[in-house]
């Protein structure tokens, strides 16, 4: 549940800063099946794109002349990838770039919006984290824009922050393009700030700011950007003024420009899809089709209205050309030879597709596309493997600025500057559980533990009792519900399965802790934003501005140091690490959202919580929070305009979310949060092995049996004069945008009884004990460090006991410290009032994961270039107590040095670097470089080489050595072992 209190940020660093919750949905297979001339014909190769195994045939015989050009957009947690098919290449569709900011880290799925520029030369995009969707204020303005040079790939970052909707960025027939920035909330009036950006520079040439929702942005070739204002089509003069051209019949989801200055308009009026010309004087209606079959695309020369066009009339609009298509089309061509039905990453459908879990970077950039010729009507699919690259960040907090010639470090080291901020990984975060604690490790529990806690907490039956210091946390025993007791409902019942699955699923795939961590690995818990900055390793903490979701349910509220009602620490510590007490938090939540509706007299039909349906405003208010002081609002109580179904800032032809094509989940800010969690009701996550991860709900059965819930697809349902709302004809039904839009009465669509409603379906009977965890790894292996009770065993724990798995290193005691040292030791504030401090940007990117030795390791990410790369660096020592080895005037001894490599969560190659200590033999440091997945996907102890050492010997390691490195290789810090040995040996890396 989202906190709506305000918290003060630190002293702004950095140009702007974000929240994100984890996580949007994650994708099932696509809906649209289309295949008869694919990628998989004669001639066709697996992975390259091509969607036409023969083009001529398919596309006429002039296609190896043509210069037609489609451009489309997918995400995946390599990023937003941008691609391009040319029709002279039989339209094989390629990878021109990727967008993501580099090594965002914890934030999975990408997702975003792109268009082509009047010329067909640039592609501008917005795109960000997807879990952003779950976000009102980061939908608003935290996503990032860029555009693309199609011909060289060049990406230049325009604007950070800016709006996650469908209708930006706007493209026309011009190289300009239009970004939107919104401050339209819940809670009062805003504005909308329209950037008009060069496609060919990413410069802003004119930043306008408009009284309102501005929406469906579109720059003209005569300056001046076109778009919807409440219920008319305006024209934006430079000082933000918006001139009126037109009352406006219907919500329009679509603007585009055609010839001599006119411009058509796609909307929703009277239950269909309309279409509309503006000719610079009144508008003419064209036609009308089916709700959600028409999709409005701009052209060379002209535009393309695409889909069911049968009954839409281009003879008196010239410009327009049109085209059928079976399905609404998600991208068209320049010249209108190729529509794309379908695109989505292959990663992102390994929820039913067996392609693997979303963590798993190897179905990355596989993307699968399906598109109709319109020259033939032939259609195909093909399926594009992309290279993994990432645009180059520019203005980030990480940059080493050169003076005179020599880089900043470099003149500090001269002028002696000392550390100004000690302890860079805690005293930069508001959130109340620390990220990186060695006592706050999440078990990441199996879909099937998940379901079974989510059955009993509904019934108030979570009671499995956790001992005291469960998770290694060390606070006492509990039991889940009885540390968050279930909220009895106001009118009885209780919260259907279903409904919180769909939460869960929404929030977070169903994990407690972080992406990293597989089922049956640890890792930090689950965060939506710890660090107040995205989690970006480009960019300063910002104290005071974390979001503090945490774990499954993404508990939020309490979970800062700021603000009310802080859970004290055996709760905090519970909500973290446990999914259990996560689940059963968030169900606490979610009755009190419930009750808080009631006592508001908001119904949803009858009012029976244990129909799925009417659970519609209760999940409304669970994210966007329930307002219920009228004195405090005018008067005003209920839901926020945020997620009101009338809100124009969601397309007004979406069907409901994944009932049509599950190729939804790539755009989940097309719909408001709780028609994305009832999607999620109906139509099941699967498991990385391709299983449901919960139980379908029973569908009704009357008056016909269902296998869909019982959903309203008015879009104005919560509109009325009670809410200042207009429903049914105007594109922004409620344009006063303030607290008088707040919608606070009861609905009715459909009579509910437990035949015409659907209801839960539980798979774990109540009271039933916790079901086995099912592994994706082994569990890791304890006391098997080689070598007998002389051995140094160095772990990257002070105390190895603390690890989930109950590991106690009985057998070889640590003899030795280690240490992780985060970028260098220079950091001071510069003239300017900017800060250098790269010991607080380095710890972003570093993880705990409960695997390898002892279950329990450290990894982050390689970057090159040591000398630029200080803020990214992470150096680990392990350093054997002196009293173990001989003082540096006496014999050295020898010892066989052994580096402990976890299964997986490494595989870079990493320079180990040993100091032999203080000594009389004239012994150097000697380095090795090790590849650290040489155990093939198993725990292994690697023997790295045999060395004479002496008191204050050490060995050390970090992630900038190496001059490969990407910023994607994982780079593990686990145990050490040095194992003593009569003599030197002649094999490994040192044998001397």
């Amino acid at each position: 549940m989202r906190n709506r209190n305000s918290i003060g940020r630190w002293a702004a660093r950095i140009a702007w800063m974000g929240c994100w919750s984890l996580v949007a949905g994650l994708l099932p297979a696509s809906g649209l099946a289309v295949a008869d001339q694919g990628a998989g014909g004669p001639g066709a190769v697996k992975g390259n794109g091509q969607l036409f195994a023969r083009p001529d045939d398919n596309l006429g015989r002039g296609w190896r002349d043509a210069s037609d050009v489609s451009v489309a957009g997918v995400g995946d947690t390599a990023g937003f990838h941008i691609l391009r098919a040319d029709e002279s290449s039989g339209f094989a569709y390629k990878e021109v770039a990727v967008l993501k900011e580099s090594a965002l880290d914890d934030i999975g799925l990408w997702t975003g919006y792109v268009c082509t520029t009047g010329s067909g030369r640039y592609a501008a995009a917005v795109y960000a984290p997807s879990m952003a969707a779950n976000k009102p204020a980061m939908m608003r303005k935290d996503a990032f824009a860029a555009v693309v040079d199609l011909t060289t790939g060049k990406v230049t970052k325009a604007i950070t922050g800016v709006e996650l909707a469908y209708f930006s960025p706007g493209c026309g027939n011009t190289d300009t393009v239009v970004f939107t920035r919104s401050d339209v909330g819940d809670d009062g009036r805003g504005d909308t700030t329209v950037y008009d950006v060069s496609a060919a520079t990413g410069k802003v040439l004119r930043t306008s700011t408009v009284r309102g929702q501005f929406t469906n942005p579109l720059p003209t070739a005569g300056g001046k950007d076109m778009g919807v204002l409440g219920e008319h089509l305006v024209e934006l003069a430079e000082d933000g003024r918006a001139d009126v051209l037109a009352v406006l019949p219907g919500r329009v989801f679509g603007l585009a420009p055609s010839t001599g200055g006119a411009v058509d308009l796609a909307m929703v009026e009277d239950g269909k899809d309309a279409v509309h010309r503006w000719n610079g004087k009144g508008l003419k209606k064209l036609g009308t089709a089916p709700l959600g079959s028409l999709a409005l695309f701009p052209q060379a020369g002209g535009d393309l209205v695409a889909g069911e066009v049968q009954d839409v009339d281009n003879s008196g609009a010239p410009g327009l050309a049109k085209a059928k298509a079976p399905v609404k089309p998600v991208a068209a061509s320049r010249a209108g030879h190729l529509l794309t039905t379908s695109v989505a990453s292959k990663q992102l459908k390994g929820v039913v597709s067996k392609v693997g879990p979303v963590t798993d970077d190897d179905g990355a950039g596989r993307i699968e596309v399906s598109a109709l010729a319109t020259a033939t009507g032939s259609t195909a699919s093909a399926e594009l493997v992309t290279a993994a690259a990432t645009a180059t960040d520019t203005g980030a907090d990480d940059v080493e600025p050169v003076i005179d010639g020599s880089l900043e470090r470099d003149l500090l080291g001269g002028s002696g500057v000392t550390v100004e901020h000690p302890n860079s990984n805690s005293h930069y975060s508001n959130c109340l559980v620390p990220r990186n604690d060695i006592h706050a490790q999440a078990l990441q529990p199996s879909t099937n533990m998940v379901e079974w806690a989510v059955d009993q907490a509904v019934h108030g039956g979570l009671t499995v009792s956790r001992p005291a210091d469960f998770m290694a946390t060390g606070e006492p025993a509990y039991t889940p519900q009885g540390m968050f007791p279930p909220v009895p409902l106001t009118g009885g019942g209780t919260i259907p399965a279903q409904v919180l699955l769909g939460i869960v699923a929404q929030e977070s795939n169903l994990k407690q802790a972080s992406w990293h961590a597989m089922p049956g690995d640890a890792g930090n818990p689950t965060l939506g934003d710890y660090f107040g900055n995205a989690d970006d390793i480009h960019s300063y903490p910002q104290n005071g501005a974390g979001d503090c979701g945490y774990g499954i349910a993404q508990v939020t509220a309490g979970m800062s140091k700021t603000g009310s009602n802080i859970y004290p620490a055996p709760q905090a510590y519970a909500i973290a690490t446990d999914y259990a007490a996560n689940i059963a938090a968030g169900a606490q939540i979610l009755g009190n959202t419930w009750n808080q509706l009631k006592s508001l007299g908001m119904n949803a039909n009858s009012g029976n919580a244990n129909h799925i349906e009417n659970w519609f405003m209760a999940l409304w208010g669970y994210n966007s929070g329930v307002y219920t002081d009228g004195s405090a609002y005018n008067g005003h109580t209920g839901v926020g305009w945020f997620n009101n179904p009338a809100n124009p800032r969601y397309p007004a032809d979406r069907k409901p979310f994944l009932r049509v094509t599950y190729d939804d989940a790539a755009h989940p800010a097309n719909w408001p949060y709780q028609e994305k969690v009832l999607g999620w009701a109906e139509t099941p996550q699967l498991t990385y092995n391709a299983t449901a991860s919960y139980a379908k709900p029973y569908f009704p059965t009357s008056p016909v049996s269902s296998y869909t819930l019982n959903l309203s697809t008015d879009r104005y349902l919560y509109c009325s004069g009670s809410n200042a709302c207009t429903p049914n004809r105007t594109p922004d039904p409620c344009p006063a945008e303030n607290s008088s839009c707040w919608w606070h009465g009861s609905v009715t669509w459909f009579t509910d009884t437990d035949t015409t409603a659907s209801t839960e379906k539980l798979s774990y009977a109540i009271g039933s004990a916790e079901p086995p965890l099912k592994r994706k790894y082994p569990q890791p292996a304890c006391n098997n460090a080689p070598g007998a009770l002389g051995t140094i065993l160095i772990d990257d724990l002070p105390n190895p006991a603390d690890n989930v798995f109950g590991c106690n290193e009985s057998r070889l005691p640590p003899k030795g410290k280690f240490n992780l040292r985060f970028g260098d030791s220079f950091t001071h504030t510069r003239g300017d009032g900017t800060v250098r401090a790269t010991e607080d940007i380095a710890p972003i990117d570093l993880h705990q994961i409960g695997g390898g030795y002892d279950g329990h390791f450290w990894f982050t990410h390689g970057y090159s270039d040591a000398r630029n790369q200080m803020f990214h660096k992470v150096t680990a020592t392990w350093t054997p107590d002196p009293q173990y080895l001989p003082t540096a005037n006496q014999t050295g001894q020898w010892f066989d040095v052994y580096v402990h490599l976890p299964g997986h969560g490494a595989q870079a190659i990493v320079n180990y670097t040993v100091e032999p200590g203080a000594n009389s033999a004239g012994k150097g440091a000697r380095s090795c470089r090790v590849r650290q997945n040489l155990g093939n996907g198993s725990d292994t102890w690697h023997r790295v080489g045999t060395l004479e050492l002496w008191a204050g010997a050490s060995i050390q390691a970090d992630n900038t050595s190496e001059v490969n490195y990407t910023g994607n290789e994982d780079v593990a810090y686990d145990a050490v072992a040095l194992v003593p040995v009569a003599s030197k040996s002649t094999t490994g890396c040192w044998t001397d």
